[in-house]
């Protein structure tokens, strides 16, 4: 074998196509003796590997070459090679041209494609939006945490790529979440953690933005029974704000009141919960009243 068809083959997981073999001189019956001989083996018509089972990498680079000049991994696939999710049974690619889909290989035709790297992977703004755009809503707050907590991009850059971004699934709830975490604001958290969790489910009335120890503020205090919330619109818990809410948790304890904490995957999929969680927490405070069932608490 060819030893830069063999280097090439390396390089690319192990795989690599008729057109690269025939450039290093591969004839038709040379190809066919190490096919006869399982020096090659044929992972579908024009791309063959070094060996019967090839990694996960190798089948991306396959996909990559499959799809021709200018195509590039999306979705899972190219999630998975930049870390953000799990590998994919199937590979997704984009491409300029109409590709046929076959074994694992999904081809998408797209026209301008940011991507880079080898194989080329679709840029990680691009991923991460169509990660979410994939997910039920349970796993959507998840996938933008990994993205933003990857360092490989930011809410700003996320929040600009979503509105310029067509037809997005779940663009709105996307858009809002980040538009809060890019200007360091939870007003949009806040504002459905009032609608959704407090009003739909009865609970008594709150202060906002309580000053509990001079110019350091909560963000939803219950005085009569002595019970903080703190809606924690970050996406992910890294670095030195993990260590600021123990000291604002712990301070809250010393001056006798309880934290509870949610997030925005609390208050956008599980409301009804987090109402249950703090109506008991009330109860067992003192709180005279009775929370109330919603229809979605129903369903």
């Amino acid at each position: 074998m060819p030893t830069d068809l063999l280097d090439l083959a390396r390089r690319q997981g192990g795989v690599f196509t008729t057109r690269q073999a025939a450039r290093t001189g591969v004839t038709r019956k040379v190809t066919q003796r190490y096919l006869d001989d399982h020096i090659w083996w044929s992972l579908t018509r024009g791309l063959y590997s070094l060996s019967p089972d090839p990694t996960w990498d190798g089948l991306a680079w396959g996909g990559v070459l499959l799809g021709g000049p200018g195509a590039a991994l999306a979705r899972a696939a190219a999630g998975h090679k930049l870390g953000l999710c799990p590998a994919p049974d199937i590979i997704d690619v984009v491409c300029p041209r109409e590709r046929r889909d076959r074994g694992p290989w999904r081809f998408h035709r797209a026209g301008r494609i940011d991507a880079r790297g080898e194989p080329a992977v679709a840029d990680v703004e691009s991923t991460a939006l169509s990660l979410c755009a994939d997910a039920e809503l349970a796993d959507l707050f998840n996938h933008l945490a990994r993205a933003v907590t990857s360092r490989r991009t930011s809410p700003e850059r996320l929040l600009r790529r979503a509105k310029s971004t067509q037809n997005l699934r779940h663009r709105g709830l996307i858009c809002e979440a980040l538009a809060d975490v890019a200007s360091g604001m939870h007003s949009a958290l806040e504002r459905r953690f009032i609608q959704d969790v407090m009003h739909r489910h009865g609970l008594p009335e709150v202060e906002l933005q309580a000053e509990l120890e001079p110019s350091r503020y909560r963000d939803v205090v219950f005085h009569e029974q002595r019970l903080v919330v703190e809606l924690d619109g970050r996406l992910g818990h890294t670095g030195d704000g993990v260590f600021r809410d123990f000291r604002r948790d712990n301070a809250n304890t010393l001056r006798g009141y309880a934290t509870l904490r949610f997030g925005w995957d609390d208050i956008a999929n599980r409301q009804c919960t987090v109402a249950a969680v703090l109506a008991q927490a009330l109860l067992d405070r003192g709180w005279p009243g009775r929370p109330q069932r919603c229809p979605l608490c129903a369903a």
